[in-house]
C-alpha cells in the first residue's frame, strides 16, 4: 500500500528536526569517514549506544540541507513496510528539498520489507553517500554480507570510551588523577551510554537504564528470535548481569535454573546477537579443548548491571575486568582468556597468535599473597605463550618489575583506558 505524500512530507520534516538538533548539540565522538558514493557504511551495536549520533557525526562536513536523515521506526513505516514506499520517500524528499540530496542516513531501515534489494540498487547508482544504522535485532553483519555483497563496511558502535566520556563530561585528560579515577568509578557504576553520561540525576539515570534493558530484551531478543519462554530468558540474563567476567557453562546454568542446556545455548546466542552479552573462550591451540572449556561472559555496559543484577557484594573487580574487555573490543582486539594452573583474564591475539597478556586486579595488591598470586599467574601465562611483557590493570597502583626475564607493569585503569 502506497503512503500519502502529505504524510510522508510531515514525517520527513519531523526527522529533519531531529537531525538538526543532533548537529547543533554535537559533542565530538570518534567517528569514521563519510563513505564514498558506490558503497555504504553500516553502524551496528547495542540499542542506545550512539549509532545515530555517530552517523550524524560522519555527515558534519556536508551542509545540513544536503543530508536526508530518516528513522524507519517511525509509526508511518511500521504500519506500511512496503519497499515501494522507500522510493516514494526519496521522491517526496527530493521534490521539497531546496538543494540536491547528497547523503542518506537510514536508521533502522530493516523494518521495511525488501530493503536489501532497494539499498543494493541505490548503492550501485552512486548518487549518494549512504550510512545505514541499526540495532542488532535485524542488522547483523552476517545478514549485511549476504544482502550487500561487499558493498558496505560494517563497524560496531560501543558505548563511550573513557576518553569520550571525559569529553562529554567536560573533563580534560590532563585532569588530576583523583578526578580521572572518579570518572572511572562512574563508568563502573553507571556505564557509558551517551545519554546516561549526560544525565546528572541518578534516579533519571536508573530509569533510562531500565528502559534500555527492557527495549533490548523485548525488541532485539524476544521479537527477533521469537522467544516463548521469557521467564527462562530473564533468569539467564539476570545470571549473566550478576556474574560478569565469570566462567560459566551452559550445562551449569541450565542445572541451576532447571532449563534445558540447548535452551541456555540458544538464548545466550540471542543475547549475543543483540550485543547485550559477549562470550570469551579459553585460549588453547586445540579447538576441541577450547570448545569444551567454560566461557567467560561480559556485558555491553556496566550500567545495565546496575539495574538488572541481583548482588549485594562489592563487585568492583568484576566490573573493572568487564571495562577492560569492552576497551579491548573497542580497539578491535581478538580476545581469549588463559587457563593453566592459574587464570589470566585476557590474551590478545592476532590471527590467533598471542600478542599480549593482561591481568585485572581492583584490590588487595598491597597484600603480599594477592600480589604474588596475580604476578605468578601472569608469569606462568607469559612463559607458556612465549611473551616478554605483561600488564596488570589496577584501580590505582603503579609499579614496574622484572622477574624470570619477563617485564610486568601495573597500570592504573585511568591510564590504561586512555591508552597511556
Amino acid at each position: 500500500m502506497n503512503l500519502n505524500r502529505t504524510l510522508i512530507k510531515q514525517s520527513l520534516d519531523d526527522w529533519n528536526e531531529v537531525y538538526l538538533q543532533i548537529i547543533q548539540g554535537f559533542i565530538t565522538r570518534d567517528v569514521g569517514p563519510l563513505p564514498p558514493k558506490g558503497s555504504s557504511a553500516t553502524l551496528l551495536g547495542a540499542r542506545r549506544s550512539g549509532k545515530t549520533y555517530q552517523a550524524v557525526g560522519m555527515t558534519r562536513q556536508l551542509r545540513p540541507e544536503a543530508v536526508l536523515y530518516y528513522n524507519f521506526e517511525d509509526p508511518l513505516y511500521y504500519a506500511h513496510p512496503d519497499v515501494e514506499n522507500l522510493d516514494l520517500l526519496l521522491s517526496v524528499a527530493e521534490e521539497y528539498r531546496r538543494e540536491p540530496i547528497d547523503c542518506l542516513v537510514l536508521d533502522e531501515i530493516q523494518n521495511v520489507d525488501g530493503w536489501e534489494r532497494w539499498l543494493r540498487k541505490l548503492i550501485a547508482l552512486k548518487r549518494y553517500h549512504i550510512i545505514v544504522t541499526g540495532s542488532s535485532a535485524k542488522l547483523l553483519s552476517s545478514e549485511l554480507a549476504t544482502a550487500l555483497a561487499g558493498r558496505t563496511l560494517a563497524d560496531t558502535v560501543w558505548p563511550l570510551s573513557l576518553e569520550e566520556r571525559l569529553r562529554f563530561a567536560g573533563t580534560s585528560q590532563a585532569a588530576d588523577r583523583r578526578r580521572l579515577a572518579a570518572e572511572v568509578r562512574q563508568c563502573l557504576t553507571w556505564g557509558a551510554f551517551p545519554e546516561v553520561v549526560l544525565e546528572p540525576d541518578d534516579q533519571r539515570r536508573r530509569r533510562l537504564l531500565q528502559q534500555y534493558l527492557s527495549d533490548i530484551v523485548l525488541r532485539d531478543v524476544i521479537t527477533r528470535h521469537q522467544i516463548r519462554n521469557k521467564r527462562a530468558l530473564d533468569q539467564i540474563l539476570t545470571y549473566y548481569l550478576t556474574n560478569p567476567s565469570s566462567p560459566h557453562s551452559y550445562t551449569a546454568v541450565g542445572r541451576a535454573f532447571g532449563i534445558a542446556t540447548d535452551t541456555v545455548a540458544d538464548y545466550t546466542a540471542a543475547l549475543q546477537d543483540a550485543f547485550c552479552v559477549f562470550e570469551v573462550l579459553r585460549y588453547h591451540p586445540n579447538l576441541k579443548v577450547q570448545a569444551r572449556d567454560p566461557r567467560k561472559v561480559y556485558i555491553v555496559d556496566p550500567g545495565l548491571r546496575a539495574v538488572g543484577a541481583r548482588s549485594v557484594e562489592d563487585d568492583t573487580g568484576k566490573l573493572l575486568e568487564n571495562l577492560v574487555y569492552l576497551e579491548l573490543r573497542r580497539r578491535g582486539c581478538e580476545v581469549s582468556y588463559y587457563q593453566g594452573r592459574q587464570e589470566v583474564d585476557f590474551v590478545v591475539t592476532e590471527h590467533y597468535q598471542p600478542r599480549a597478556a593482561i591481568q585485572v586486579c581492583a584490590a588487595g595488591l598491597d597484600q603480599p599473597a594477592t600480589f604474588r598470586r596475580e604476578v605468578d599467574a601472569l608469569l606462568e601465562c607469559l612463559g607458556a605463550l612465549n611473551l616478554d611483557r605483561g600488564v596488570v590493570v589496577t584501580l590505582d597502583e603503579e609499579q614496574r618489575l622484572s622477574e624470570q626475564g619477563k617485564s610486568i607493569e601495573l597500570v592504573p585503569a585511568r591510564r590504561w583506558l586512555l591508552g597511556a
